[in-house]
């Protein structure tokens, strides 16, 4: 298929473009309690073709891009490249240059989930799933797990070639408590590590939770709380520097963040940010080397991430694309946290960060509201509040939390945030 592409773009004339091949192979487990319902192996290859169409002053590019499938014939890949050609003539922006460079040996994955078969990694992450499922008052209702090792090799006109192999484990499962109320909740997870003890201990917390959730009966007071939020809640917060600090909200100007700015302001009384951005994947879309990026130290913004035309505009360095945040902070134990009035939310019905405003909401399924060692559960109001006004007094817990996109605290602290209540 590759040849028949490169003849494709020569027949056509194209000069300027990137194609990425990726080679998937896919174990799928879908279970009704403890019992396995379905199970399938996917095994797909397909082509990403981008094509770059500049006017007759190289002033302006225009891209686009088309999906290439096995079974396609010349004729089809042929048509289907023009046409996406014909498309980027219509979407023209100022003129940037694509990523430069030579053949790179293929890097294989490293770690504990690069070093099995889809199979044993299934098996062995399925065991972690139903570890915890022995409780007598929840239990698991369903769940989905897949197991993903794919390889991905990119090459543009500009003689970049290089290719890579990834591997995760991802998947959700809804946990149920019957009495006093019947109870549904949702939960879904992701690792690129075989995590069996922290897939584990995810499950054993949920199938608490849903327990919590089926006894709480009524909502807060309303009025301002020390909020303590946990988990993927805490990763979600802290998208607003990655945002902010991306060069495709920088150059639009959605975002006014510049190298060498407090982001929490200057006034800091809790604890100074320090995040790094790691990529899971040697290789951006693009075609950049990846490196791990200082994004956030003591609190001043060391670097502008971003992909390549973006990056090129603000005349900055092209780091590519990130997913994952890595945060070193915590200086508090968990029960420190819960001291005085805290209303700790481990469950939203949705919870969203708003970067462009800094505002943060959600509409609370389960909390734990502690009051000077009382622990109440409620259920029902919300919380709505502004990231920019409550950094400055973070603080975060020393107890960790790991996924596939955060690694970092377990918990953050946002004092005298407004709750809707009773």
């Amino acid at each position: 298929m590759k040849d028949i592409i490169i003849g494709a773009l020569k027949a056509l004339g194209i000069q300027s473009y990137l194609v990425t091949e990726v080679k998937k192979n896919c174990k799928e487990m879908f279970f009704i309690r403890q019992t396995l319902d379905m199970t399938r192996t996917e095994k797909l290859d397909e082509w990403n073709v981008t094509v770059y169409h500049d006017d007759d002053t190289r002033s302006r590019r225009g891209a686009a891009s088309c999906m290439i499938h096995q079974g396609m014939d010349e004729n089809d890949v042929k048509n289907t490249i023009s046409d996406a050609y014909y498309a980027a003539g219509f979407a023209m922006n100022p003129y940037y240059e694509l990523v430069k460079g030579g053949r790179e040996n293929f890097i294989k994955a490293e770690g504990n989930l690069a070093e099995v078969s889809l199979e044993d990694a299934a098996r062995r992450m399925t065991k972690a799933l139903f570890a915890a499922d022995n409780r007598k008052d929840s239990f698991l209702n369903s769940a989905e797990l897949f197991v993903e090792k794919r390889n991905v090799s990119i090459f543009n006109s500009n003689g970049v070639e290089c290719s890579y192999e990834e591997c995760s484990v991802k998947g959700e499962f809804v946990v149920q408590c019957l009495t006093p109320a019947d109870v549904e909740m949702y939960q879904d997870f992701s690792y690129d590590e075989l995590s069996e003890s922290g897939l584990e201990k995810l499950v054993a917390d949920k199938l608490a939770v849903v327990v919590d959730r089926a006894k709480a009966d009524k909502a807060p007071a309303a009025g301002k709380y020390d909020v303590l939020l946990s988990e993927d809640s805490v990763r979600e917060v802290l998208s607003f520097y990655k945002w902010r600090a991306d060069a495709n909200n920088i150059y639009p100007k959605y975002s006014t963040y510049e190298t060498g700015m407090n982001v929490q302001g200057e006034n800091v009384g809790g604890e100074k940010l320090n995040i790094v951005l790691h990529s899971a994947v040697p290789y951006s879309n693009d075609g950049i080397r990846m490196r791990d990026c200082e994004l956030i130290k003591d609190g001043v913004l060391k670097n502008i991430h971003g992909g390549l035309r973006m990056a090129q505009y603000l005349k900055t360095e092209p780091t590519g694309e990130y997913n994952k945040m890595v945060v070193n902070n915590g200086t508090l134990g968990l029960e420190q946290m819960k001291s005085g009035k805290v209303l700790h939310v481990v469950s939203f019905s949705d919870f969203n960060m708003n970067p462009m405003s800094g505002h943060f909401a959600g509409e609370i399924r389960l909390a734990y509201l502690y009051d000077n060692g009382k622990v109440s559960l409620v259920t029902g109001g919300s919380i709505n509040g502004s990231l920019i006004e409550a950094q400055s007094s973070m603080v975060f817990s020393k107890e960790r939390y790991e996924s596939s996109l955060y690694s970092g605290p377990y918990a953050v602290l946002l004092k005298e945030i407004p709750v809707s209540g009773e």
